[in-house]
């Protein structure tokens, strides 16, 4: 096993995407006898997935300004960026892969700076128990003692949607997770539906586009995400408060005053408070109703994807359709059945291959991470009320089966959207990771 060296508090951070490394990165510039190890089962660290790519039609769906992994540092990544011997912005966005070359820097200047205090470990964490005074994680390459351990996992694994059975799975013309696919092994694919609308379709769409392909998107509502202006909008400086259907109804009248961007982006400052003020049947009701609508007006497009997107619609590379999946079946293609929306009648087609574009696993309770699944099953942790993640208190700390602390067991990043709702972008994540490094600090078992 693994054990804690010195007599500083040792910090095991399971997931080094972005919420990982900051929340590693804030511990060790806020203590000099902090230990922190960090666990990725992808052996990537600092990345992530949404950063680990070399697509250079990947880019940020924030402007850069607003993409500095520290909140009382807002230039940090431009000050990176100048001293950068190539890079270029678009409309104000960088790529993806930019921003994880950014984030590998962060990870390398911990290093060079506490290299006795950071451990890097690529293996997958499968199991956690709780020890008298610490807790024990059993990895796929050995065990980890810890003090207090943060569950920094991101978003869930893509789960295939309804009517994808065992034999369709199997087959290599489906693809159930788009992030650990190789596009070239789909080279030869003429005929592609992409599951879902949503930005990893988009993404999906732009990594699939060639000459004589046409791709398809089907998705329940048939919505895109809208993109952002080239030139950010004047700010709305209007206020947010009340039930769904209160802020529906300050949204439309807000939005025939002001840039609907600028509206949303205001309202984004206040969904936490929002969402924290909400009854679970409230809270239901948004998610029932009105969720689509804010997915694609609140997580936009940059310009420059967007452009590509409508060429792709406009020149018939892609068509996106709204209708409900009703069966897929495996032969030497896919053949899928869906239902349009408003339509009692199927219509069949054949696709060369086809990707699920759904986004991550919405229901904690279905997830099939060892990790997750091992703290549920033990009781350390539970489903938020509406499953959308763990349970935790009002700092990140994950509350057991019984809604009690669990004492030094904490979680950070998507996990945490029952509680605080926007928990998926960098704005939001930098503030969490620097907040959470403090209570760990302020907290010690």
């Amino acid at each position: 096993m693994r054990v804690p060296q010195q007599n500083g508090p040792h910090v095991a951070i399971v997931g080094a995407g972005f919420s990982g490394l900051l929340t590693a990165v804030n511990l060790l510039k806020a203590s000099r006898d902090v230990r922190v190890t960090l666990i990725e089962r992808r052996g990537v660290f600092g990345p992530g997935t949404a950063y680990d790519t070399g697509n250079p039609g990947h880019l940020l769906n924030v402007r850069l300004d607003n993409m500095s992994a520290f909140p009382d540092q807002p230039s940090h990544l431009a000050d990176w960026l100048a001293e950068q011997p190539s890079w270029r912005a678009q409309d104000g966005f960088i790529t993806r892969g930019v921003y994880g070359d950014y984030l590998q820097a962060l990870l390398d200047e911990a290093l060079d700076d506490a290299p006795d205090r950071l451990n890097l470990i690529g293996a997958e964490a499968q199991s956690i128990d709780r020890q008298t005074d610490s807790w024990r994680i059993v990895t796929s390459d050995g065990e980890v003692a810890a003090d207090q351990v943060v569950l920094a996992l991101g978003n869930l694994e893509p789960a295939s949607p309804p009517g994808v059975e065992d034999a369709v799975r199997a087959s290599p013309a489906y693809v159930e997770n788009p992030w650990r696919f190789d596009p070239q092994t789909a080279r030869d694919a003429r005929n592609v539906l992409l599951i879902g609308s949503g930005l990893t379709m988009v993404d999906a769409a732009i990594t699939l586009r060639r000459p004589g392909r046409r791709l398809t998107a089907l998705s329940r509502h048939g919505l895109l995400p809208r993109a952002h202006a080239t030139v950010p909008p004047t700010p709305y400086v209007g206020a947010f408060s009340g039930s769904p259907a209160e802020i529906l109804r300050q949204i439309r009248t807000a939005t025939a005053e002001a840039d609907w961007r600028a509206v949303f982006d205001r309202l984004r400052h206040s969904a936490r408070d929002i969402w924290r003020g909400w009854s679970r049947v409230e809270r239901s009701r948004f998610l029932r109703h009105l969720r689509p609508l804010w997915d694609v007006h609140r997580h936009r497009l940059s310009p420059g994807p967007a452009r590509d997107i409508h060429s792709m619609l406009a020149g018939g590379e892609l068509t996106i359709l709204a209708g409900k999946l009703t069966e897929l079946k495996a032969t030497d293609v896919i053949e899928v059945s869906w239902r349009p929306r408003g339509k009692k009648r199927a219509i069949k087609e054949r696709f060369d291959l086809v990707v699920n574009c759904t986004g991550p696993l919405g229901v904690i309770s279905k997830s099939t991470e060892p990790m997750i699944r091992d703290i549920l099953d033990k009781g350390y942790g539970r489903p938020d009320p509406l499953g959308l993640g763990l349970q935790v208190d009002d700092e990140g700390g994950l509350l057991d089966g019984a809604g009690a602390p669990a004492r030094g067991l904490h979680a950070i990043g998507p996990l945490t959207r029952g509680a605080f709702w926007e928990m998926t972008a960098v704005p939001d994540l930098r503030g969490q990771a620097r907040d959470l490094a403090a209570r760990i600090l302020s907290d010690r078992p």
